[in-house]
């Protein structure tokens, strides 16, 4: 890490609250970097055991001189917890404004749909589901839901999320009857699993449309030898 954006979408990967970062300006680190780690390989800080927060220092004038400046004299200052205090949000505000020069604005509608969906906008289910993700699906989630906005609901998003979201699964759809479509998955039938396929169902697809949900075991096709084998077929 060399950047305070780097810190913060870090702690995002690892779950870590943002409130529990705690920035302190450093008189010794690098004049080549921002970030003054032990370690130049260094990925994370370790957890402070009495306040649970973690400690990054950082050299102040690498990037904001203009801003720190006059907030580091050499003497002792009056009032040293509050300089600390104001050091710590503003380099938070400025971390902030760095993620937020990078985002686009498929972006920012995602960060509102996700703020949205976690408020219980959607309710409970979508809540649920959601929290059950890891970030990357979450993404993959965001990115379907705002293009069914713009297009409406469409069997190829609904294809697109299964294949995304739900492991080892195959979406059959039935020339001969354009309103039935069958979904099979690997993994065996437990709650969240299930609570999640219902989910992209739902969300992603018309009424119209009825749906059959396979388990671990693969209905057969005549015609094709892996999907005939004996105690290994759903039946149809």
């Amino acid at each position: 890490m060399r950047y305070l954006w780097e810190v913060l979408l870090a702690a995002q990967e690892e779950g870590i609250p943002e409130e529990k970062l705690r920035f302190v300006h450093t008189p010794s680190g690098s004049g080549y970097m921002e970030i003054s780690l032990p370690c130049l390989n260094q990925t994370w800080v370790d957890e402070d055991s009495d306040t649970g927060n973690r400690s990054i220092e950082v050299n102040t004038y690498y990037r904001f001189y203009d801003i720190f400046y006059n907030m580091f004299p050499p003497e002792a200052p009056e009032f040293p917890a509050l300089r600390e205090s104001l050091t710590n949000l503003s380099l938070h505000m400025l971390a902030q404004n760095d993620i937020l020069r990078g985002l686009t604005k498929e972006d920012y509608h995602k960060r509102l749909l996700a703020k949205e969906i976690l408020s219980g906008g959607f309710g409970t289910a979508a809540k649920d589901v959601f929290l059950s993700m890891n970030r990357t699906e979450q993404e993959k989630l965001l990115g379907g839901w705002l293009n069914s906005f713009r297009v409406g609901s469409a069997l190829p998003i609904f294809l697109d999320m299964v294949h995304g979201l739900v492991a080892d699964s195959i979406v059959y759809h039935n020339n001969e009857c354009p309103n039935e479509v069958l979904v099979y998955t690997g993994c065996r039938k437990e709650r969240n699993l299930e609570q999640r396929i219902q989910f992209l169902i739902d969300t992603f697809l018309d009424i119209r449309y009825h749906v059959e949900i396979f388990y671990e075991y693969h209905f057969g096709i005549i015609g094709v030898e892996e999907t005939m084998q004996i105690d290994e077929i759903a039946i149809c």
